[in-house]
């Protein structure tokens, strides 16, 4: 995963030594207004410059119909999101809805945790077997396929629910798909 684009958000950091490892894998580096203060190296600063110590020094977007983190994602090809823990609640569940709103593919980092959009195309991940896995609908999401875990789905319909909470991979390779709807997987984290 070499070369991503990375975007850095004000909420906690992660207390492994992931930020620090991301930023040495990013071509491209964005930071969410507040967090370029938290470090150096930074390609660009987006947000309404509301929590940053010198806004007059960037450039605003103003627009309030939006997150920063969505409005990072609709201008760029974001691989990897970082530093969205913690903090505010609203904010926290909003970087899930970002993902969504925006169509993104980048993946949430949390500590020990990520968590990716499933697209109508599907999704294909390596995973060492073991590893906690979970799917979950935002809203109704048609004819889901889970493959590779110990609860698998064949074409199922969910909505909003704990259904998919809990699962456990027994393969190298998960395997998710769906119709339509907004389906989120989320898995333990094994490596960066």
């Amino acid at each position: 995963m070499a070369g991503i684009t990375l975007v850095v958000a004000n909420g906690n950091w992660p207390q492994s030594d992931l930020v620090e490892t991301l930023l040495e894998m990013s071509d491209f580096t964005i930071a969410l207004d507040g967090a370029a203060d938290k470090f150096t190296g930074w390609d660009i600063v987006i947000g309404d410059m509301d929590s940053i110590s010198n806004p007059q020094e960037h450039k605003a977007n103003q627009n309030q119909e939006n997150t920063d983190l969505a409005k990072a994602l609709e201008e760029f090809e974001v691989d990897a999101v970082v530093g969205i823990g913690g903090g505010r609640l609203d904010h926290r569940l909003g970087a899930f809805s970002a993902l969504f709103e925006t169509g993104s593919d980048a993946i949430l980092y949390f500590e020990g945790w990520r968590a990716c959009r499933v697209d109508k195309s599907g999704l294909e991940i390596e995973l060492k077997k073991g590893t906690l896995c979970s799917i979950m609908p935002f809203g109704f999401v048609n004819k889901i396929t889970l493959q590779g875990t110990e609860y698998e789905l064949t074409e199922q319909d969910l909505q909003t629910s704990t259904k998919g909470v809990g699962n456990t991979s027994v393969s190298d390779v998960v395997t998710v798909s769906h119709e339509g709807g907004d389906l989120l997987f989320i898995w333990e984290a094994n490596e960066p």
